[in-house]
């Protein structure tokens, strides 16, 4: 089983200039280990020399500005509903697998403990729906680096929508 590492968000402060990251600005977040423990800091591009040597890894990303819309994830029966009905279309394999690496990590589905029967086709990984104890099998597949990008821009047209969007469906349900 994969380790778990806790990395915290965005500190919102440039690590070397001792200011706040602004609005719009591009920064770089490094991850560094710190004993038993992990540690984040966060650069402006200004201040940006390359990672440290000691760095696990980084990034680079974007401060969010008050006009953009905050995007909310969608509720996890609705997760759990699209990476069972992903099973329907084999062409969206390598977009279904991706799902079900996110659900595991978001802590919706488990690798599935059960004795091994012959319904399992051969590769394929069963998880667990911890909400209902049901099983889904999913079969792994390679994602090059040219396809990553497209399909992370799929999943999230898929799984994320505007915050305002949700608030006004709640309300309109709740009348």
């Amino acid at each position: 089983m994969l380790g778990e590492y806790h990395v915290g968000r965005c500190t919102r402060n440039c690590h070397s200039l001792h200011r706040p990251l602004r609005e719009g600005e591009w920064y770089y977040s490094v991850v560094m280990e710190s004993g038993d423990d992990y540690v984040r800091r966060d650069f402006s591009a200004e201040s940006w020399k390359g990672p440290p040597e000691d760095a696990i890894g980084w990034w680079k990303n974007r401060m969010p500005t008050a006009a953009e819309k905050k995007l909310v994830l969608a509720p996890p029966e609705v997760l759990i509903d699209l990476l069972r009905q992903m099973g329907n279309f084999p062409e969206k394999a390598k977009t279904r697998y991706l799902l079900a690496i996110m659900l595991m990590r978001k802590r919706l589905v488990r690798p599935w403990e059960g004795t091994a029967d012959d319904s399992l086709e051969e590769g394929a990984m069963r998880l667990e729906v911890l909400a209902d104890q049901s099983t889904i099998d999913v079969m792994p597949c390679e994602i090059n680096r040219a396809e990553s990008e497209s399909i992370r821009d799929e999943l999230n047209d898929l799984l994320y929508c505007e915050a305002d969007v949700v608030s006004a469906d709640e309300e309109t349900s709740t009348e």
